[in-house]
């Protein structure tokens, strides 16, 4: 009897800690999702153009520049898109900021194998001369792989880029890696440029400047601060 009693009591704590976990794992998904600024049900919708290894959205006239440092396999940089993205995206086309995308492979080391950061930033500016960027991005943010995994093969990437309507073509510029080296480049020299390390002397991502100036509290009002 001993033996049942306890038998049953492991199996009710087994079913109450199944549901506790679930619960949680709705709660942790629904408030990344709906967090913030109205991002991932937005429109987020704008015109990009490659300049070196940064995509540009905006003109360059407008009032603000703002620089977003960011990694495809970024669980924070997910995080920011999917708060912020729309309002970007709107205020880009009010003519407001221009935006500077420099999507890095800071993380590269983090995939297993390493290298899919890199692959996926490829990727990313591939989409921004093809003339998809902006949905792209949002798709790669959205279903983000976690670190430690492989990641997207080229393959995935490319029909994810054929899934927003990216032209046939981007298959060549993905798979060679065309922007590979102009990429690691401006990723040595984000990690190394002191004025965008924290007060620790650390490189991160995300990382946000406006108007050359880092944004120390992205959960913040920083960007209706300057879109009034």
């Amino acid at each position: 009897m001993a033996g049942t009693k306890s038998g049953g009591r492991t199996a009710i704590y087994i079913v109450l800690g199944v549901l506790v976990v679930a619960g949680l794992a709705g709660w942790s998904f629904a408030s990344f999702r709906s967090g913030g600024s109205g991002g991932a049900g937005g429109d987020a919708n704008f015109s990009a153009s490659v300049q070196g290894a940064l995509v540009v959205a905006g003109n360059k006239n407008a009032p603000h520049t703002v620089d977003v440092y960011e990694d495809f396999i970024c669980p924070f940089c997910a995080r920011f898109e999917s708060e912020h993205s729309a309002d970007m995206a709107k205020a880009v086309n009010d003519g407001k900021i221009q935006v500077r995308y420099h999507v890095l492979g800071f993380l590269n080391k983090y995939s297993n194998p390493a290298g899919y950061s890199l692959r996926a930033a490829n990727a990313g500016v591939c989409s921004a001369e093809a003339g998809v960027f902006s949905a792209y991005h949002k798709k790669l943010f959205d279903e983000a792989p976690a670190e430690g995994t492989a990641g997207f093969s080229d393959a995935e990437l490319v029909q994810k880029a054929k899934d927003v309507g990216a032209p046939a073509t981007i298959e060549k510029c993905i798979t060679s890696g065309k922007f590979t080296k102009v990429i690691a480049s401006e990723t040595e020299r984000a990690t190394k440029d002191a004025s965008l390390k924290s007060a620790q002397g650390r490189f991160g991502t995300p990382r946000i400047t406006v108007d050359g100036k880092v944004v120390e509290d992205t959960d913040g009002s920083w960007l209706s601060d300057i879109t009034k």
